[in-house]
């Protein structure tokens, strides 16, 4: 068949040649493999750093009793908050966490939507005007600029704090957290 072997050994060299080339070209213009990434830096995790948020805003907000603020106020999403106090109250190692994550629910559920710009108060009717004293120390201590809050009817108040307390107590449920009530 063939008497010359020399042409087929050329063509073989030329063409592994080639492809060794290729070889070469495509490992040095191929994309880095990803990095490792680095390790975690051990600190607060998100669920703390959510915690830590709300409850420096609500200590700087200042809440009076019986208010309720728009959940627009919040500095994080209401959901995320919630999801966080659950969270915390899953991981807390004692009856001072778990009380100090039942402040927080009690505190988020006052964040309601659809309240506005001024947190709204219950009007005060004529008998608790009367049991505070004039010009007593209380009564000047207790005192408020209503520029700066929606007063509404009781019965306007009534339907948010209703809202309000639905919530807290499906959040109890949820924990299984027994209020005072149900306790005795």
């Amino acid at each position: 068949m063939f008497e010359d072997f020399t042409p087929f050994i050329i063509a073989l060299v030329v063409t592994f040649s080639f492809m060794i080339c290729i070889a070469i070209w495509n490992s040095m213009n191929a994309p880095q493999p990803p990095k490792k990434a680095p390790p975690i830096e051990p600190g607060p995790s998100r669920t703390r750093e959510i915690l830590a948020r709300f409850s420096e805003f609500y200590m700087n907000l200042n809440p009076e009793a019986e208010m309720i603020f728009d959940s627009g106020l919040l500095p994080d999403p209401k959901q995320h908050i919630v999801h966080a106090l659950y969270v915390g109250f899953d991981e807390s190692e004692n009856d001072d966490e778990r009380s100090a994550i039942e402040r927080g629910l009690r505190a988020i559920v006052t964040f309601q939507e659809r309240v506005g710009e001024l947190p709204i108060k219950k009007e005060i009717t004529e008998i608790e005007k009367n049991l505070v004293t004039p010009n007593s120390e209380e009564n000047i201590t207790n005192t408020f600029d209503s520029s700066n809050i929606n007063i509404l009817s009781e019965e306007e108040f009534q339907r948010f704090s209703i809202l309000r307390d639905q919530e807290l107590e499906t959040h109890f449920q949820h924990l299984k957290i027994e209020t005072a009530e149900e306790k005795e």
